[in-house]
């Protein structure tokens, strides 16, 4: 893991030429997990708050369940399972939260399944995303508003790195899909250029093909779906900038704010302590190579920029702010700040939160994640936010 000391962590100050507000902490409110009487088992859950009824949801892929529970760890219901029935999800990738209840979405965007507030199934619905490509390549979509859509083409990492195909697509558009004047589907619509270089690392495999996995030091463009838009998050700027840019299916920038850091360079230390993490994670499983030629080869992969991306994760809260979760560690707590969406001016807060917690929701009094407990069971954890003194 890669640790950044900075002179101003943990005090309120200034980074780089940006002035933070302040920087707050947490502590532990909650933690819960498996519910065997229920038969729910989390394997890999995403955590998304439902500030409005004082809950959160909890989605877990794997079992093609959602469940609610209270701010204090009560299971309140369980909804979902495999299949293609009323109610049943296949390949489920995200749940929203709404005002009148909640949505699942299935099979990369193209099957929405509609819940009231309190699990009952209203509807489930088509979307366009399996009648529609873009240059030959299906097309994964977000949530829709008033029959809008944002998405993306859908490639593969070997195309991404051009080990598949004649060569590198590394720059692909965000795509806006709405309805023709007569009711039919329009075909995608470019609505900016999205910059995917350096989002995966390729390494040789002792098979003779190739092994993907994400760059830790990426600057790649990240993308969140809303309803009906996007977030776009640039690092390839001058070092130390991060640009926010939300746009939505007609092309319309509807928020872009650029938020200035202090630049901090890529040492060989940094890069050190990745390889060991990448190795060691891999140690048990190898056995066709050895350790050091398995570490040259990371190595080789491994993107290296003069500069570190400030942003590692950004992520649209519950609160209505955008999280940006960085590398920067002070002690055992990792760095996040918080800006409002829409706000061009104000600075962003920091906050510091367990390094063990994965971040995933944020309301305006809760922090919520997912804690590993030593067998590498996952569980939820609320963590109460702690304003400055």
């Amino acid at each position: 893991m890669s640790v950044f000391l900075c002179a101003a962590c943990g005090t309120d100050g200034d980074i780089g030429d940006i002035a933070v507000q302040s920087t707050w902490t947490t502590e532990e409110d909650v933690k819960f997990g498996d519910f065997p009487e229920r038969n729910l088992v989390f394997s890999g859950p995403l955590v998304s708050a439902d500030p409005v009824r004082n809950r959160v949801l909890v989605m877990d892929p794997a079992n093609s369940q959602v469940s609610a529970w209270s701010e204090g760890g009560e299971l309140l219901f369980v909804v979902g399972r495999e299949g293609e029935g009323p109610g049943e999800f296949t390949v489920p990738q995200g749940l929203l939260v709404e005002e009148d209840g909640f949505v699942v979405a299935s099979s990369f965007g193209s099957y929405f399944t509609y819940f009231d507030s309190d699990g009952g199934l209203i509807r489930s619905e088509l979307g366009p995303g399996t009648q529609l490509g873009y240059q030959g390549h299906r097309v994964q979509l977000g949530w829709p508003k008033d029959g809008v859509y944002v998405g993306v083409p859908m490639l593969s990492a070997g195309m991404v790195t051009g080990k598949v195909g004649v060569r590198a697509i590394d720059r692909y558009p965000l795509l806006g899909v709405r309805r023709s004047g007569a009711g039919g589907w329009r075909d995608p619509e470019p609505l900016l250029t999205l910059d995917q270089r350096n989002r995966f690392a390729v390494r040789a495999s002792s098979s003779g093909g190739w092994a993907y996995s994400g760059q830790f030091f990426s600057d790649a463009d990240q993308v969140r779906f809303l309803p009906g838009r996007a977030l776009v998050t640039r690092q390839k700027g001058a070092p130390g900038i991060v640009e926010l840019i939300e746009i939505d299916g007609r092309g319309d920038t509807l928020w872009h704010r650029h938020l200035r850091f202090e630049p901090r360079r890529l040492t060989r230390r940094m890069i050190d302590e990745r390889l060991d993490v990448m190795v060691n994670s891999l140690a048990p499983y190898t056995t066709d190579i050895t350790l050091a030629e398995l570490r040259r080869r990371y190595d080789v992969a491994l993107y290296k920029p003069e500069y570190v991306p400030t942003a590692q994760n950004v992520f649209p809260t519950s609160s209505g702010e955008v999280w940006l979760r960085t590398r920067e560690v002070t002690d055992t707590l990792r760095v996040h700040y918080a800006v409002r969406r829409g706000d061009s001016e104000k600075p962003p807060r920091r906050v510091l939160l367990p390094e063990a917690v994965d971040f995933r929701d944020a309301t305006a009094t809760h922090v919520w994640g997912i804690w590993l407990d030593p067998l590498d069971v996952p569980h939820v954890v609320g963590l109460r936010l702690v304003p400055p003194e």
